[in-house]
């Protein structure tokens, strides 16, 4: 349990906030699954717990939609949906693999940020080289950083290998422009589970749409 909190932790950090998701989308899933008692107050991201609810009652295929920041994806049951603190940050974790879950989060950041989409991949991954510290992080090492041919019609893809805490993590961004937002598709992985799982990633990512 320990293990799953450092890397969907690992998988916040970078993001700040902005933005809301659009509210039909948390009444008609409120209605949906008649949950009349949950208080909002309580929750950084309804969305998200409600979510949580529609899965531990067995449902599947949950399609969420992010007007807001801009896209679209079919969540499978097997993509555990956890509340994060804001509404700009989605995700959840696959399923454990040696007491290990990976998480997959998507982060929205608002276009007044940054430039352009490219002065938005520097800032993520493409300035740094081996040993550099990102400007988003005080406390991880790039160690790797490999462009990749997968999600080339989603967005530009990277192998990172990270150094954080005195552990090795390998992660795949997705780095895109939508309509209203950029976005950064964080899969963050342990060097053992990478290979594993980037299957399940790709699986996922072929029921994403840019809105």
């Amino acid at each position: 349990m320990l293990r799953f909190t450092i890397i969907f932790m690992l998988g916040l950090i970078g993001h700040i906030s902005f933005g809301q998701t659009d509210s039909t989308d948390v009444k008609e899933t409120i209605s949906k699954i008649d949950s009349t008692n949950v208080d909002a107050s309580k929750h950084g991201n309804l969305l998200s717990y409600l979510y949580e609810l529609q899965q531990i009652s067995g449902e599947d295929n949950i399609e969420h939609i992010d007007s807001t920041s801009g896209y679209s994806i079919i969540i499978p049951l097997w993509w555990k949906i956890r509340e994060t603190p804001n509404t700009s940050l989605f995700g959840g974790t696959f399923p454990a693999i040696d007491n290990i879950e990976n998480a997959l989060i998507f982060k929205a950041f608002n276009k007044s940020e940054h430039k352009n989409i490219k002065k938005f991949r520097e800032w993520v991954i493409e300035d740094y080289k081996m040993g550099d510290t990102p400007n988003w992080s005080n406390s991880h090492k790039v160690l790797l950083k490999q462009e990749l041919e997968d999600f080339k019609d989603i967005g530009k893809a990277f192998k990172v290998q990270l150094m954080w805490n005195g552990k090795l993590y390998s992660c795949c961004y997705i780095i895109l422009e939508t309509s209203n937002s950029y976005l950064w598709i964080d899969f963050t992985a342990t060097k053992e589970t990478y290979d594993i799982n980037f299957s399940k990633l790709k699986e996922l990512m072929e029921n994403y749409k840019t809105l």
